[in-house]
C-alpha cells in the first residue's frame, strides 16, 4: 500500500479535481477504500466509474481492481476502539507512511547539502513555521549558523542578502504558497541551493528544489493538522539524529546542554 500512497501523493497537483475526489478519499481512508466497489467509491467520491478507472491508471495501476489489491495488502485493522487506540492506530499509520516515502538517496543529498551550508536559512508560513522553528532549533545547537525565518517579508529580506554557499530549507505541505515561493525564488536567483519538505509532487516547489524530502499528505493526519505534524517531526529527528552521531556535532549540542543548565542554577542563586 505504501507504494501506492506515495504515488498518488506525487501525481495529486496534476489531478483534475474529481480525480482528486479519489486521491483524498483513498488517502484518508486507505482501508475504507480497500473494501470497496468501484461503484460505491464512485457514489463516496462524486464521480463517474469510467473516472475512477482512469484514476488508477494514472495512479500505476493497470485497473481498478489491481488498485483495491495495492490498498489491501497494507490495510489492517486492529479491532481496539476508543480515542486513544484510534490516536495510536493514527500515529503507526502516519510513521509508516512517511517511513514508506523515504529515499536514502535523497536524504544524503539533503545531509551534504546542510554539511556544506555556509549558512541555513529554515523558512516555513502557518504552521510549517513551527517545523521551522523547531528545526532551527535542534541544527543551532549543534554548530550550525542557521536561521528561522515565519515571516514573508522578512523572508524577501534575507532571500534578497543570500549568495551562493547559502542553503534554504523550505517546510510547506502544499508547496504553492505565494509568499513563499516569491522569496525562495529570490534566493535561488542568488546562488542558494533549496531543499524543500513537502508532501505534494510536480509543484512550483519542487520544481525549484535540488532536493526532497517527503512528508505525508494532509489528508492522511485526519484532524491532526492545527499544529506541527508527526511526519515532519520525525524528518527533523532523523536529520537531528544522524548529526548528533558524529562526536563534533554531539559536542557542541551536549556544550550548549550544559550552558543552559549553568545559567538556570546561576539564576536560581541570584534569586535566593
Amino acid at each position: 500500500m505504501a507504494s501506492l500512497l506515495k504515488e498518488i501523493q506525487s501525481i495529486y497537483s496534476s489531478l483534475s479535481q474529481k480525480e482528486k475526489n479519489i486521491a483524498d478519499y483513498i488517502l484518508s481512508d486507505p482501508d475504507g477504500a480497500s473494501h470497496s466497489s468501484i461503484q460505491e467509491m464512485a457514489e463516496k467520491t462524486g464521480v463517474s466509474v469510467s473516472t475512477i478507472t482512469r484514476f488508477a491508471k494514472k495512479a500505476a495501476c493497470s485497473s481498478f481492481v489491481e488498485m483495491k489489491v495495492k490498498l489491501a495488502s497494507g490495510s489492517e485493522k486492529s479491532g481496539e476502539e476508543g480515542i486513544e487506540q484510534t490516536l495510536l492506530s493514527s500515529y503507526r499509520e502516519m510513521l509508516a507512511d512517511v517511513r514508506s516515502l523515504s529515499d536514502n538517496q535523497a536524504f544524503d543529498q539533503v545531509m551534504t547539502f546542510l554539511r556544506e551550508a555556509k549558512r541555513l536559512f529554515i523558512y516555513g508560513l502557518g504552521s510549517s513555521g513551527l517545523a521551522a522553528q523547531e528545526l532551527n532549533y535542534r541544527l543551532s545547537r549543534m554548530g550550525f549558523v542557521s536561521e528561522a525565518v515565519t515571516d514573508p517579508h522578512l523572508m524577501v529580506i534575507k532571500s534578497t542578502l543570500q549568495q551562493p554557499g547559502d542553503v534554504i530549507i523550505a517546510f510547506s505541505r502544499s508547496g504553492q504558497t505565494v509568499d513563499l515561493l516569491r522569496s525562495i525564488s529570490k534566493g535561488k536567483e542568488k546562488g542558494a541551493k533549496l531543499i524543500a519538505l513537502t508532501a505534494f509532487g510536480n509543484t512550483p516547489l519542487t520544481n525549484l528544489s535540488d532536493a526532497i524530502l517527503w512528508t505525508i499528505h494532509p489528508a492522511r493526519n485526519n484532524f491532526l493538522l492545527t499544529g506541527l505534524d508527526m511526519s515532519m517531526l520525525y524528518l527533523i529527528d532523523r536529520i537531528s539524529l544522524h548529526f548528533l552521531s558524529e562526536p563534533e556535532r554531539e559536542a557542541k549540542y551536549l556544550e550548549t546542554v550544559e550552558a543552559i543548565t549553568s545559567t538556570g542554577i546561576s539564576s536560581v542563586k541570584k534569586n535566593e
